[in-house]
């Protein structure tokens, strides 16, 4: 299972640390409940550092890494007025790396999709209309079979 927010892990972390658990027992539990690979061993035992010291914030530090000048107002703009560009029409549009732009329409929440981009996760409008289309798509196109292995689509 993979765990996406690592906020939930270090609450399960600190939690671990006020019962009175080693970061070893937290690492394995962690390990056993998410999955292999869910958490490094050095970073339980980086957060258990963090929490001995009296730090018992589970939030990032500000400040880490280097600070993003990249307008993802314009990116959002610039897919959604046209949803056919590409991650390396977008770069170079940018003038930056197609990852950079790949990265940045990830924490949008866009994937591409038949040659466009929409949202990764379907709002109730979404999901409604895909059910209204499929339902319509179902009653409005009939297969009639002219000849054997010959099958055209026809439009009612």
């Amino acid at each position: 299972m993979r765990v996406d927010n690592h906020i939930h892990l270090r609450h399960i972390m600190l939690y671990h640390f006020e019962k009175g658990w080693s970061a070893a027992e937290s690492f394995r539990d962690l390990k056993e409940l998410f999955g292999q690979g869910t958490i490094g061993r050095a970073t339980v035992y980086e957060w258990f550092d963090r929490f001995k010291s009296g730090n018992t914030s589970v939030d990032d530090e500000p400040g880490r890494g280097r600070p993003s000048e990249f307008d993802d107002k314009a990116l959002l703009e610039a897919v959604e007025e046209d949803e056919s560009l590409t991650t390396r029409m977008l770069a170079d549009e940018f003038n930056v790396d197609q990852s950079t732009i790949v990265r940045h329409l990830k924490k949008l929440g866009k994937v591409w999709k038949l040659a466009g981009w929409v949202p990764h996760e379907l709002s109730e409008k979404n999901q409604a209309d895909r059910l209204r289309i499929f339902n319509f798509n179902q009653k409005e196109v009939r297969i009639i079979m002219h000849q054997p292995n010959n099958f055209n689509l026809i439009l009612i």
